[in-house]
């Protein structure tokens, strides 16, 4: 992790963990809310692990837990991340540019993004709607950008438990291996065959 990155990480890890409601100016409003302290040094440790060449995450907000992610990725490797508020978007992606750190911000309705997406990922963290995390899920297998091997992350499996049903369900019902660490949210991780 270079020190413009711990610095960044940081500066965010100060940021209220009460979280922020937003609109997009359309009426479509939604609530982005940081990840623990809990959280942020497993992604490291999980994507270390992993040794990712390519990684996905939906839920960019101000970029912390993408700079965890990128704490563990291998040298070369490369993270996207969508983000559907543009303001937001167009700041983290400053953020990340100043810091060094390999990230694209991809902004946009995530299931529309992911249908622009090319190649597949070796990790995928979901962090946004938590409805909405099967759906994601299963553009993504659809569309081959996940397969045997995909490390699967997800927070707030735990405390918002009865969003992510359906994607829990999902992933006990067709076999994948899957643990639930107890953070303060509960982060799933799962593995895709």
């Amino acid at each position: 992790m270079t020190e413009k990155i711990r610095q960044q990480i940081a500066r965010l890890e100060s940021f209220s963990k009460r979280g922020e409601s937003y609109s997009d100016g359309h009426g479509r409003y939604g609530w982005r809310n940081p990840i623990r302290e809990d959280t942020g040094p497993l992604l490291t440790a999980l994507t270390l692990a992993a040794s990712p060449a390519r990684v996905l995450e939906i839920g960019t907000a101000h970029g912390l837990s993408a700079l965890y992610l990128v704490s563990g990725m291998p040298v070369g490797s490369v993270l996207q991340t969508i983000e559907f508020d543009e303001a937001v978007a167009v700041d983290t992606q400053r953020r990340m540019d100043a810091c060094g750190a390999p990230v694209q911000v991809r902004c946009g309705e995530a299931l529309q993004v992911i249908g622009t997406l090319k190649g597949r990922f070796d990790l995928v963290f979901f962090d946004a709607q938590k409805d909405q995390y099967l759906p994601q899920l299963l553009a993504l297998v659809a569309q081959g950008r996940v397969g045997p091997g995909t490390l699967l992350l997800a927070d707030n499996v735990v405390d918002r438990q009865a969003e992510c049903g359906p994607f829990l369900d999902w992933i006990a019902e067709n076999g994948l291996q899957h643990q639930v660490i107890p953070t303060a949210c509960g982060l799933l991780v799962a593995k895709m065959h």
